[in-house]
């Protein structure tokens, strides 16, 4: 980043300790001022539309009223010139292949350091995605495919199930929301493994999520 520039930040996070955690390591570091807090996705998009110059933002995934995964995508399809980096207390490759995939810049955890943070958003800036050390290996074991033909005999039910899981749904939540039984669940499930090739639930997501499954 050239000497003198500074980039404007905004922190969107429902928990005021994390916000006022990152905001002072932010401080400590030349070149970066924070503009704005939100605490959930509804309050971030009005911030920033009221502050177009943002240049990155520093997002949870899972907050009240609009997620983290909702703003990603409204960002996305957006005018807003603005980097996304996700800091998240979820490790799950899931997560952080949808929060790639909608177009994050980066994926950080909670448990990051303020070297780390800012080499993150350093990065994000210059158009080199960052991932977090300890992520990189869990992303490199998840298969990628070339072909959306493999995921073409999926069921609807499965497809729907595959999707509720990338949101986070646990089965009990699934058969609630599909009103049919946690075995059932289980069934699709197992079904969903044998036809993406693919031995987890997090395979079969981040396969999915390739192929253009879900969304």
């Amino acid at each position: 980043m050239p000497d003198g520039v500074v980039l404007k930040v905004v922190i969107a996070d429902d928990h005021v300790v994390v916000r006022d955690g990152v905001r002072w390591m932010l401080e400590l570091e030349p070149g970066f001022e924070v503009v704005g807090e939100a605490g959930n996705g509804y309050d971030l998009m009005e911030l920033l539309s009221s502050h177009p110059e943002t240049d990155l933002v520093l997002l949870d995934l899972r907050m009240p009223d609009m997620s983290g995964f909702e703003a990603l995508q409204k960002i996305s399809e957006s005018d807003l010139c603005v980097k996304a980096v996700i800091m998240s207390m979820h490790d799950d490759p899931v997560y952080v292949t949808r929060a790639l995939a909608l177009g994050a810049a980066g994926y950080l955890l909670k448990s990051t350091d303020r070297v780390e943070l800012i080499r993150a958003l350093r990065s994000a800036m210059s158009g080199v995605p960052y991932v977090q050390g300890e992520l990189t290996g869990a992303l490199l074991s998840v298969p990628s495919c070339g072909s959306k033909a493999i995921g073409e005999t999926l069921a609807p039910r499965e497809v729907h199930t595959l999707q509720l899981i990338s949101d986070g749904a646990s089965n009990k939540q699934i058969a609630r929301e599909l009103k049919i039984s946690p075995a059932t669940v289980k069934w699709y499930l197992k079904n969903s493994f044998g036809k993406l090739g693919v031995t987890s639930r997090a395979e079969a997501v981040a396969t999915a999520l390739r192929l253009g499954i879900i969304e």
